[in-house]
């Protein structure tokens, strides 16, 4: 009985020591560094709108202080009855403009 309690006693310390080793190797990939987010480049946009036949439409947005602007694009039906159009898409940071579709004359 004695030699069964060893042996039952020294498999639970080497599991405990198991799972010591693989919480450090958890711990250690972590990064120590404070990471600071910065506002992203491009984000994800969507907007729902009554029923268009338009595959495009120009959006501006501001988010964290930096403002957004492009072109996101018609996915079709928002719901089931027709009524409403779902346009979504990235739009970028940046000094651009949307194109004039008109020449000036």
């Amino acid at each position: 009985m004695k030699k069964f309690k060893i042996l039952l006693l020294s498999f639970v310390i080497a599991l405990s020591f198991g799972f010591t080793a693989q919480a450090e190797n958890v711990r250690a990939t972590e990064s120590k560094e404070t990471k600071v987010d910065v506002a992203s480049e491009q984000i994800f946009v969507s907007r729902t709108v009554r029923f268009t036949r338009d595959q495009s439409m120009w959006v501006t947005e501001t988010r964290n202080g930096k403002t957004y602007s492009g072109y996101i694009y018609n996915r079709g039906f928002a719901d089931g009855s027709g009524n409403y159009s779902f346009f979504s898409g990235y739009i970028r940071t940046g000094p651009h403009a949307p194109l004039s579709l008109e020449l000036e004359k």
